[in-house]
């Protein structure tokens, strides 16, 4: 949006140029832009400077007319003509230093955040102590993150609702959220006349509807008593859409008359005299964009009331007898900042949205959401982040109930011209878990085996495993499962994810890998240091797995077998090799399993390797027995024999044990 059209309905715009000299006093453009700079005609000021421009001969007035150029500009809206006139103020050697600053608001809000950066940097050092310098700078560093890394909502352009004039801060007219009102300047409005300050017609409030077709009617202006001269601005209906609370902006020959919120009550089909909130502030403070909670016993406002934290801060009142409220109350720093706070929501579960150019953000105005502590304060604010937000203006953010889908205000590129609205949804996570079934022994893919799907909440899915021995369910959000094969001839595999926690689309990938019963299953991680049976760290992972392998069969009986070469004399292998499966077994009782289920047996080097798959010099059916790895010549390859005997294996003898029966003898 255009930056002034929100603000001019509301506050307005005080800044004090430089000391104007006698010889520049007989320059009368000058002090005709002066003028219609002081009256907020941005339009007609920016080209008497230029006028006076012309008539200058001084480079120090020169440079100064330039910065007054880009400062029309940007407050008019024309933020690509402010950032050429802010670099050419630069090149002309204005003084201030605050041309940096405002060099570099206007590079990103083009999205150049490389050389906002630049020009951040240098008004950091020449003015170490404004804050908005440093805020400048880390908004440029987070930018870029959010922008190469966007969140999943997706925003599109209601172009049934839009018009070349700015269409901006969307609300809830009704429980359904079939109807949205709305504020526009585009011609038909109440008023025939321009707004001098922003170049548009007075705006009012319009209002649509969506037929049984899902589209949405032909705006239609709200008429009188709501629509009158001088400007609407922002609303907030209650569900019923029978009380509302709106903006509104008198006007007298050409002069601002303030800004304040008003309530009308809906009788029958027709909104009913508004009246003004009695809120107890100054009588020249203006108030505006207005939210409420569901009973309308408090309204969220935006103003620049004495004690805020600068510019325009975010305060709340409550409702107390006779239609009076009570003191506003600011909603603290958390909210709050230097810069301007508008435009909130307040949602149902007590989030706040609302849009700031105070905080950490992409560009002007970014959508922000708070929420309560345990105490009732706003303690914390996120960035909407991209798309969302974009390095424009985006505001007027609002959010069904139950859903994330809603609709905000936006004068980012590719909408129609000036402010735009903007509806945006978030799709529902897709989640899946897919992979392959193979026999652990062989290697081979299991095809036509069942795999079922357990979900949290119960339920159960199966599906069976095709001719490349795959498998695939859809998974839900925050549920946790279980997939499962259990198929004749091979101990149950069970193996857990869970979506929850889970923020962005995922394909889980779980290869089910089955270890067939009554073979000889090796554990490839389980190793030893020379001569010792401790267990390394990296062996424990493969004894995990072993644990919960266990575990998912408590019927099942195994022997764990413990090998070595044939390096030292048999009775150490012997000993050792026992000790080593004894370690093994004993970890195996830490994770739980009944030391009844497992059997430790020490083989020593009495049960040479068969080789089952070619390995290099290695061939199929050949037996690495001493006298076979003496014979090796390279040194890498008798290791590697040697490294193969050392090996832990486990297998099934029996799938009968039962631990009640174990239980009752043990007592």
């Amino acid at each position: 949006m255009r930056y002034i059209k929100l603000v001019l309905l509301f506050c307005f715009f005080t800044f004090h140029f430089n000391h104007i000299s006698a010889q520049e006093k007989k320059n009368k453009s000058l002090k005709k832009a002066e003028a219609a700079y002081a009256a907020e005609n941005y339009h007609l000021a920016a080209d008497l400077f230029k006028k006076a421009y012309k008539k200058s001969k001084s480079k120090a007035l020169k440079a100064e007319i330039i910065f007054k150029q880009a400062e029309c500009y940007r407050l008019s809206g024309k933020t690509k003509r402010a950032e050429t006139f802010y670099n050419r103020a630069i090149k002309a050697k204005y003084p201030d230093v605050i041309v940096y600053l405002r060099h570099g608001d206007m590079l990103r809000l083009a999205g150049e955040y490389d050389a906002a950066a630049n020009r951040y940097k240098t008004y950091i050092k020449l003015n170490p102590n404004d804050i908005k310098g440093q805020l400048g700078l880390k908004s440029c560093e987070f930018s870029l993150k959010w922008k190469e890394n966007p969140t999943r909502y997706i925003v599109e352009s209601m172009p049934s609702i839009n018009t070349r004039y700015s269409d901006y801060s969307p609300i809830y007219a009704n429980s359904d959220y079939s109807e949205l009102y709305f504020i526009s300047s585009r011609e038909g409005g109440f008023s025939d006349k321009i707004d001098e300050r922003t170049g548009e017609y007075f705006s009012d409030i319009y209002s649509t509807k969506l037929d049984k077709k899902a589209k949405w009617s032909k705006p239609a202006l709200v008429p009188d008593p709501i629509s009158v001269e001088g400007s609407e601005g922002s609303a907030y209906i209650n569900r019923r859409g029978t009380v509302m609370f709106f903006t509104k902006c008198k006007a007298e020959k050409k002069k601002s008359l303030g800004c304040s919120i008003y309530v009308s009550q809906r009788k029958g089909k027709l909104w009913g005299q508004p009246m003004i909130l009695q809120v107890k502030i100054d009588s020249n403070i203006t108030i505006g964009h207005p939210t409420s909670n569901e009973d309308q016993s408090l309204v969220i406002f935006s103003s620049d009331l004495s004690g805020g934290y600068g510019g325009k801060d975010l305060w709340l009142v409550q409702k107390e007898q006779r239609g009076k409220w009570s003191e506003p109350l600011n909603l603290g720093p958390a909210i709050n900042t230097s810069g301007d706070e508008m435009f909130p929501f307040l949602h149902s579960d007590g989030s706040l949205y609302f849009s700031s150019n105070g905080h950490i953000g992409l560009g002007g105005l970014d959508v922000f959401k708070s929420e309560k502590d345990e105490s009732g304060q706003y303690v914390s604010v996120i960035n909407m982040k991209a798309p969302i937000n974009s390095s424009l203006d985006d505001f007027g953010f609002i959010v069904e109930r139950d859903t994330e889908r809603g609709y905000l205000s936006s004068n980012r590129e590719g909408g129609k011209g000036g402010d735009d609205i903007y509806q945006f949804e978030l799709p529902p996570l897709e989640f899946s878990v897919k992979g392959v079934v193979t026999d652990s022994k062989t290697g081979a893919i299991m095809t036509g085996v069942k795999v079922q799907l357990i979900s949290s909440n119960g339920a159960t899915n199966t599906a069976i495993t095709d001719n490349t021995g795959k498998y695939s369910f859809k998974l839900d959000p925050l549920t946790s499962y279980e997939i499962i094969v259990n198929t004749e001839g091979y101990l149950t595999k069970i193996e857990r994810e869970t979506t929850k926690g889970v923020e962005s689309n995922k394909i889980f990938i779980v290869d089910l890998i089955v270890d067939p019963i009554r073979k000889e299953i090796i554990l490839p991680l389980i190793k030893y240091d020379f001569n010792k049976y401790d267990l390394r760290p990296e062996s424990l992972a493969d004894l995990d797995k072993l644990a919960e392998g266990l575990l998912d069969n408590p019927n099942v009986v195994i022997e764990l077998k413990s090998h070595t070469d044939y390096i030292g004399s048999i009775a150490q292998n012997n000993k050792l090799s026992q000790q080593r499966a004894d370690v093994c077994i004993s970890y195996l009782v830490g994770k739980g399993i009944n030391a009844d289920r497992l059997i430790a047996k020490g083989m020593g080097e009495s049960s040479p390797y068969v080789i089952e798959e070619k390995d290099g010099r290695f061939k199929v059916g050949d037996v690495l027995t001493e006298s076979y790895i003496k014979k090796i010549r390279f040194k890498r390859n008798k290791a590697k024999a040697n490294q193969y005997n050392r090996r832990t294996t486990f297998k099934v003898i029996s799938e009968d044990y039962n631990p009640e029966s174990s239980s009752n003898e043990d007592k």
